[in-house]
Protein backbone atom coordinates (compact mmCIF):
# COMPACT_ATOMS: atom_id res chain seq x y z
CA UNK A 1 0.00 0.00 0.00
CA UNK A 2 1.16 3.71 -0.65
CA UNK A 3 2.19 5.40 2.28
CA UNK A 4 -0.03 8.70 2.51
CA UNK A 5 3.03 10.88 2.79
CA UNK A 6 4.59 9.29 -0.32
CA UNK A 7 1.25 9.41 -2.14
CA UNK A 8 1.26 13.48 -1.18
CA UNK A 9 4.81 14.07 -2.06
CA UNK A 10 3.99 12.16 -5.78
CA UNK A 11 1.31 14.76 -6.50
CA UNK A 12 3.21 18.18 -5.35
CA UNK A 13 5.73 16.26 -7.70
CA UNK A 14 4.02 16.06 -10.76
CA UNK A 15 2.19 19.49 -9.33
CA UNK A 16 5.35 21.14 -9.73
CA UNK A 17 5.69 22.43 -12.97
CA UNK A 18 2.46 23.41 -13.29
CA UNK A 19 2.64 25.56 -10.33
CA UNK A 20 5.52 27.50 -11.90
CA UNK A 21 5.56 30.72 -13.77
CA UNK A 22 6.60 30.34 -17.01
CA UNK A 23 10.27 29.91 -16.99
CA UNK A 24 11.19 28.92 -20.84
CA UNK A 25 13.07 31.98 -21.56
CA UNK A 26 15.65 31.82 -18.71
CA UNK A 27 19.51 31.88 -19.88
CA UNK A 28 22.01 29.31 -19.61
CA UNK A 29 22.80 29.84 -16.01
CA UNK A 30 19.28 29.57 -14.78
CA UNK A 31 19.32 32.58 -12.60
CA UNK A 32 15.72 33.76 -14.20
CA UNK A 33 14.36 30.22 -12.94
CA UNK A 34 15.73 30.39 -9.66
CA UNK A 35 14.73 34.22 -9.12
CA UNK A 36 11.67 33.61 -10.41
CA UNK A 37 10.46 30.13 -8.62
CA UNK A 38 11.93 32.57 -5.38
CA UNK A 39 9.40 35.87 -6.09
CA UNK A 40 6.59 32.84 -6.65
CA UNK A 41 7.47 30.47 -3.87
CA UNK A 42 4.59 31.40 -1.38
CA UNK A 43 2.07 31.35 -4.51
CA UNK A 44 3.03 28.07 -6.55
CA UNK A 45 2.95 26.62 -2.70
CA UNK A 46 -0.60 27.83 -1.91
CA UNK A 47 -1.71 26.53 -5.69
CA UNK A 48 -0.61 22.96 -4.06
CA UNK A 49 -2.29 23.46 -1.18
CA UNK A 50 -5.71 24.02 -2.39
CA UNK A 51 -5.44 21.40 -5.24
CA UNK A 52 -4.83 18.59 -2.51
CA UNK A 53 -7.84 19.98 -0.56
CA UNK A 54 -9.70 19.34 -3.61
CA UNK A 55 -9.72 15.41 -4.11
CA UNK A 56 -11.12 14.51 -7.33
CA UNK A 57 -11.98 10.47 -7.54
CA UNK A 58 -13.83 10.02 -10.51
CA UNK A 59 -14.88 6.46 -9.65
CA UNK A 60 -16.89 7.77 -6.70
CA UNK A 61 -18.21 11.13 -8.69
CA UNK A 62 -16.13 13.27 -5.87
CA UNK A 63 -15.55 17.10 -6.75
CA UNK A 64 -16.73 15.89 -10.48
CA UNK A 65 -16.09 18.39 -12.70
CA UNK A 66 -15.00 20.87 -10.15
CA UNK A 67 -10.82 18.90 -10.59
CA UNK A 68 -10.99 19.03 -14.49
CA UNK A 69 -12.22 22.89 -14.18
CA UNK A 70 -9.11 23.59 -11.30
CA UNK A 71 -6.36 21.26 -13.62
CA UNK A 72 -7.97 23.95 -16.24
CA UNK A 73 -7.36 26.97 -13.77
CA UNK A 74 -3.61 25.66 -12.94
CA UNK A 75 -3.03 25.37 -16.53
CA UNK A 76 -3.82 28.96 -17.50
CA UNK A 77 -1.83 30.68 -14.82
CA UNK A 78 0.98 28.14 -15.31
CA UNK A 79 0.54 30.32 -18.89
CA UNK A 80 -1.26 27.69 -21.27
CA UNK A 81 -2.92 29.71 -24.30
CA UNK A 82 -5.49 27.02 -24.31
CA UNK A 83 -6.96 24.75 -21.75
CA UNK A 84 -10.67 23.69 -21.68
CA UNK A 85 -12.55 20.91 -20.59
CA UNK A 86 -13.83 18.17 -22.96
CA UNK A 87 -16.88 16.44 -22.48
CA UNK A 88 -16.79 12.42 -22.94
CA UNK A 89 -19.41 10.02 -22.01
CA UNK A 90 -17.48 9.67 -18.73
CA UNK A 91 -16.01 12.16 -16.68
CA UNK A 92 -14.50 15.26 -19.27
CA UNK A 93 -10.93 14.90 -20.10
CA UNK A 94 -8.82 18.18 -19.84
CA UNK A 95 -7.25 19.05 -23.47
CA UNK A 96 -4.28 22.30 -23.33
CA UNK A 97 -1.54 23.48 -25.62
CA UNK A 98 0.88 25.89 -25.21
CA UNK A 99 3.16 27.23 -27.23
CA UNK A 100 7.02 28.16 -26.43
CA UNK A 101 8.65 28.70 -29.28
CA UNK A 102 10.67 25.70 -29.26
CA UNK A 103 11.23 23.76 -32.62
CA UNK A 104 10.12 20.71 -31.32
CA UNK A 105 6.24 19.68 -29.93
CA UNK A 106 6.33 17.36 -27.00
CA UNK A 107 2.39 15.35 -26.02
CA UNK A 108 1.57 14.77 -22.26
CA UNK A 109 -0.55 13.24 -20.70
CA UNK A 110 -1.71 13.59 -17.13
CA UNK A 111 -4.48 12.23 -14.84
CA UNK A 112 -6.26 15.26 -12.31
CA UNK A 113 -7.86 12.65 -10.49
CA UNK A 114 -6.93 10.29 -7.62
CA UNK A 115 -7.24 6.70 -6.83
CA UNK A 116 -9.50 6.64 -3.67
CA UNK A 117 -8.24 5.53 -0.22
CA UNK A 118 -10.62 3.28 1.49
CA UNK A 119 -10.84 5.90 4.29
CA UNK A 120 -11.11 8.74 2.37
CA UNK A 121 -11.76 10.69 5.30
CA UNK A 122 -9.29 9.56 7.77
CA UNK A 123 -6.40 10.28 5.07
CA UNK A 124 -7.62 14.03 4.65
CA UNK A 125 -7.35 14.35 8.54
CA UNK A 126 -4.49 13.07 8.65
CA UNK A 127 -2.92 14.98 5.76
CA UNK A 128 -4.51 18.38 7.36
CA UNK A 129 -2.67 17.51 10.59
CA UNK A 130 0.46 16.69 8.47
CA UNK A 131 -0.16 19.19 6.03
CA UNK A 132 3.35 21.94 7.62
CA UNK A 133 5.69 18.58 8.23
CA UNK A 134 4.46 17.26 4.34
CA UNK A 135 5.33 20.53 2.77
CA UNK A 136 8.73 21.35 4.61
CA UNK A 137 10.31 17.62 3.70
CA UNK A 138 8.95 18.89 -0.34
CA UNK A 139 10.64 22.00 0.33
CA UNK A 140 13.90 19.71 1.14
CA UNK A 141 13.85 17.69 -1.67
CA UNK A 142 13.62 20.33 -4.04
CA UNK A 143 16.24 22.21 -2.97
CA UNK A 144 18.20 18.66 -2.82
CA UNK A 145 17.23 17.94 -6.21
CA UNK A 146 18.36 21.63 -7.51
CA UNK A 147 21.48 21.52 -5.70
CA UNK A 148 22.25 17.75 -7.00
CA UNK A 149 21.77 19.20 -10.65
CA UNK A 150 23.15 22.78 -10.36
CA UNK A 151 20.10 25.12 -11.11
Amino acid sequence: MIRKTSFIAALFGAAFLLCLPPAWAAGADYADVKAQIAKQHDDGVKRLQDWIKLPSIAAEDLNYPQGADYMIKLLKDAGFQRAERVETEGKPGVFATLDAGAPKTIGLYFMYDVKQFPDLKAFWQESKENEVKTIERLKELIREHVRKNNF
